[in-house]
């Protein structure tokens, strides 16, 4: 499918700042491109199969996004993917890696969190992420939706077991209790596995 690097992310750090951060005036410059990067090709490209990812970034690049690809964009691709984005980059927000190896970024008015504190933060910050995420697969998998994304429709897996190996997400052992793996829940249909508590012993 080409080099989509090559072309402009799917969202800004203006953007990301405007949907996820409390702090508006957050500086522009902590949420790298690099990182935004990242995120898409952790998170969505997964998601939306090769070929869809593809086909956003190169008409998001050129300016010329179709009806239904820029509604998909605006209601479901951009909040998914900043989310996303403020998860990845908090880590970065958070600490610095010197001379002296990995340090907090604190100042004369900013105190140390505990790694509990931490955590629970960054499992928040994952879970607002995936209800996102959950809303446009939902989206791009109904009925009503058919032949309105047909990059989607045909590269999408024929069975769901298929559909939660290719369109899973990555995951981060320390955070979600030793899962590694990409699968989703059978039970609820989530697309993380962080634990839904639907009791189907698939989580």
């Amino acid at each position: 499918m080409g080099n989509t690097k090559q072309y402009a992310t799917l969202v800004n750090a203006g953007e990301v700042i405007d949907k996820t951060f409390t702090n508006k005036n957050t500086d522009p410059v902590l949420v790298s491109e690099n990182t935004i990067i990242l995120s898409e090709l952790a998170h969505i490209r997964p998601l939306l199969g090769e070929k869809f990812y593809a086909e956003l970034k190169l008409e998001h690049d050129t300016g010329t996004l179709s009806v239904n690809n820029q509604a998909f964009m605006t209601y479901y691709l951009e909040d998914t993917l900043s989310w996303f984005v403020r998860f990845e980059v908090v880590n970065d927000i958070m600490s610095n890696i010197s001379s002296s190896g990995v340090v907090n970024n604190i100042d004369e008015f900013s105190r140390i969190i505990s790694q509990d504190t931490y955590n629970t933060f960054k499992q928040d910050t994952y879970r607002k992420a995936d209800i996102f995420a959950n809303d446009m697969m939902d989206f791009l998998n109904g009925t009503d939706q058919s032949g309105l994304y047909p990059t989607f429709k045909s590269n999408r897996p024929k069975s769901m077991s298929d559909t939660y190996k290719n369109h899973g997400m990555i995951f981060y052992d320390s955070i979600y209790g030793g899962y590694a793996g990409v699968e989703a829940c059978g039970g609820c249909g989530s697309y993380s596995n962080y634990n839904c508590n639907c009791n189907c012993n698939d989580c």
